[in-house]
């Protein structure tokens, strides 16, 4: 049995979160061997968007594929860093199809000597349900990449798929877990949530073989509210002036699980929350 791990982290909320993350990493990286990292850069950038310095905290930190959600295009100088096929970085795939940027990201699973395979194709879908980013249908979505995933890769065992579900509705997400045990149970071995910031008690292994979760949760400080000072969003929840909402910085903690992919079997063999104050 062949068994990799593999930590996906919660919404990096400004340099709160990129500091706690890079902290949890290196914990993390000493507890589990062969450790692989891939996060959710959605709000580097004080709290909103991915900015070039984000991107350079999270991969320095150790992550192998960052992923984002509905602020994606929020900061311009992180386009480039899209397009390019040799950057770990991708859009939402159900966003219109003159969007730019890559549809996955690949994480190997596998060594050197053989060529890196398997490989993880990490992509990621927003919801449609209470969203404020329009998207196209994240189930129909999911399939054709996949399924343009195996055609690229010659079918076989050399992709395993981890989808990453941005939603705000509990229901779409677990939803999402179904559909892909039912469509691809032997291609996607993980369906996790980010969006909502606040980490579900359902971590679980459906039928013994896919990992899924609601929502992993987010790094940042945890002191306020879903990453941003109480004073602030409250000022803006009573009165309703559109005013910006601060960064929190205090309580850091980063959220996130480990899933445990067995490369052999195809199949998820555990997955474990995580809180790091």
């Amino acid at each position: 049995m062949a068994i990799v791990p593999l930590a996906f982290f919660g919404d990096v909320v400004g340099a709160p979160g990129r500091s706690v993350f890079s902290r949890a990493v290196k914990e993390l990286k000493a507890k589990h061997s062969g450790l692989r990292v891939v996060v959710n850069g959605e709000n580097c950038k004080n709290g909103s968007g991915l900015h070039p310095e984000g991107y350079r905290d999270l991969r320095a930190a150790g992550a192998d594929a960052i992923t984002l959600g509905d602020h994606c295009f929020k900061d311009t100088r992180i386009w480039p860093y899209l397009d390019d096929p040799k950057e770990p970085v991708a859009r939402p795939a159900n966003l219109a199809a003159g969007a730019k940027g890559k549809l996955f990201s690949r994480v190997s699973l596998g060594d050197a000597a053989n060529g890196g395979k398997p490989g993880l194709y990490v992509v990621t879908v927003l919801g449609r349900l209470f969203m404020s980013l329009p998207a196209n249908d994240p189930f129909a979505t999911v399939d054709r990449v996949v399924s343009e995933i195996e055609a690229a890769e010659g079918g076989g065992d050399s992709a395993l798929v981890l989808v990453e579900i941005h939603a705000e509705a509990s229901s779409e997400k677990i939803a999402m877990a179904w559909h892909c045990l039912r469509r691809w149970p032997r291609r996607v071995i993980a369906v996790v949530g980010t969006h909502t910031h606040v980490q579900t008690a359902d971590a679980r292994l459906l039928e013994q073989r896919m990992a899924a979760m609601t929502d992993v949760g987010f790094c940042g400080g945890h002191g306020g509210v879903i990453g941003r000072t109480w004073e602030s969003v409250l000022h803006v929840m009573t009165v309703q002036n559109p005013v910006s909402m601060e960064v929190c910085d205090t309580e850091p903690q980063a959220d996130g699980c480990v899933i445990l992919i067995d490369t052999e079997a195809r199949a998820a063999r555990g997955i474990e929350p995580f809180q790091f104050r």
